[in-house]
Order: C-alpha cells, then structure tokens, then sequence
C-alpha cells in the first residue's frame, strides 16, 4: 500500500506539470507558428504529424499562414487534446484517492467511468472534427477548388473506442469491489 501511495505522489506531479504545459504547449505554438524556430521543431516531426489531405501529405512549418488559418488550427489542436485534458483530472483525482489510502471507492468507480466517456469522445468526435478543422486550416490558403474540409473515422478510432469499452469494464468491476469492500468494512 505504501507503494502504491508514493507513485501516486509522483504521478500527481506529472498530472499537474501536464495540466499547465498542454494549454501553454499549444498556446504558445500557435502564437509563434511562423518563426524559424517553431518551423524546425514542427518540420522535425516534434509537434505535430504532417496533416493529410486529398493531395498528400503537408508539413505544418510550409503553410502560409493567415489569421484565420492559425485560429482555426488553434482550435483544431485545443478540440484534439481536449479529452486528454479532462482525463487529466479524473486521473489527478483518482491518484489523490490512491494516495490517501482509498483504492476500491464508489468515487475512483465514477472516475473510471469518466476516463471511458472520454475515450468515446476522443474517438467519436474530437479526433475526427480536430483532424477535419485542421485539414481545413492547412488548406485555406490554397487557391478556391484546392481548399478541403474532410472528416474521417479510421484504425485508430477503433483503437480508442476499444480503450473506452475496456475502461468502462474496469469501472464497473471498480464499483462491485467497492460495494464488496463496504460490506466488509461493515462486517464485524
């Protein structure tokens, strides 16, 4: 249990860097989309994949960039990671029960449950809609009959769809162990 405990302190502290760092991470990336340095973290494959479009393949740092292309890419990034984000507290919130000693709780059940539904809508919508809106702002400079807006569902949908199924099992697995556990702790 002491172990237990002292990995959950340590994997609070990662949580809440990784809080902070996703919003200032992708704030910052597209305040300075078109510097140099941006273009060779982005152009070295650090930041972001290259986007596909219906013409191939587009590397993020040879786009020209207008103001409503960085927005709609600003939102593109916030929509993708946003259930990262959320999972993040649920995550926080489940390793501070942990490290209180509360492992088989109703609440730890609930936050189980949570982490599924985000997977479901990381799959279902804020994947395919990011990756659409992205596609959308890497190709709003292109000249008219060359801009796209495409959405697609594929592989890895299925691969969090089936993440999200498994969570949700272990979640109900987590709250008949809790309902055990309270009936134990009321035996005498």
């Amino acid at each position: 249990m002491h172990r237990i405990q002292k990995i959950s302190s340590y994997l609070l502290m990662v949580f809440n860097v990784l809080i902070l760092a996703l919003p200032l991470i992708a704030v910052l990336t597209w305040l300075f989309i078109e510097t140099e340095f941006m273009k060779n973290l982005i152009s070295n494959s650090f930041l972001f994949k290259q986007i596909q479009t219906p013409e191939g393949f587009v590397s993020l740092s040879q786009i020209k960039w207008t103001s409503t292309s960085k927005i709609i890419g600003f939102i593109a990034c916030i929509l993708g990671a946003l259930p990262i984000f959320l999972s993040l507290f649920s995550l926080k919130s489940i390793f501070q029960n942990y490290q209180k000693g509360k492992i088989f709780t109703i609440t730890n059940a609930q936050h189980y449950r949570r982490l599924g539904i985000f997977f479901f809508l990381d799959a279902l919508l804020a994947t395919p809609i990011g990756d659409m809106l992205m596609i959308l702002a890497t190709t709003l400079s292109n000249p008219p009959g060359h801009r796209y807006i495409s959405l697609s569902f594929g592989t890895p949908n299925i691969e969090a769809l089936f993440c999200g199924i498994l969570v949700m099992v272990i979640s109900w697995v987590m709250l008949e162990a809790s309902k055990l556990h309270e009936e134990q702790q009321l035996t005498i």
